[in-house]
């Protein structure tokens, strides 16, 4: 069941939520009635999300910490009006869904990245 992150909350939520989840791999879509769901990044590591109430915005960004991913995405949500967040028991994956103003939702799908055997 997602938690749904009031918005006087989110700025400090967003902070812990991408210092507990940085390195996962991350997948982002977006979802819009005019266009349907378009992937934009594809399990690439988490590298944080924040909220910029001076602007309302959220910003999104993934690669960028290794010689693997060397570039970097950032994403940003125009207007959100809903945060809700959904964790899996024992942590190992987990969900946020931003939904702007105009109803178009932004979901952040993460997963922890599979350990190598040795």
């Amino acid at each position: 069941m997602p938690e749904h992150i009031e918005q006087v909350h989110w700025q400090a939520f967003l902070d812990d939520f991408a210092k507990q989840h940085h390195g996962f791999e991350a997948r982002i879509e977006i979802i819009g009635r005019d266009f349907g769901d378009q992937e934009v990044a594809s399990w690439l590591p988490f590298t944080g999300i924040s909220y910029d109430p001076h602007y309302h915005q959220i910003f999104i960004t993934v690669g960028g910490i290794s010689s693997h991913y060397p570039a970097h995405l950032t994403h940003r949500v125009e207007r959100p009006h809903t945060v809700a967040v959904h964790d899996t028991p024992g942590g190992g994956d987990s969900s946020i869904l931003i939904v702007s103003e105009d109803t178009t939702e932004t979901l952040v799908t993460l997963r922890r990245q599979p350990q190598l055997t040795r």
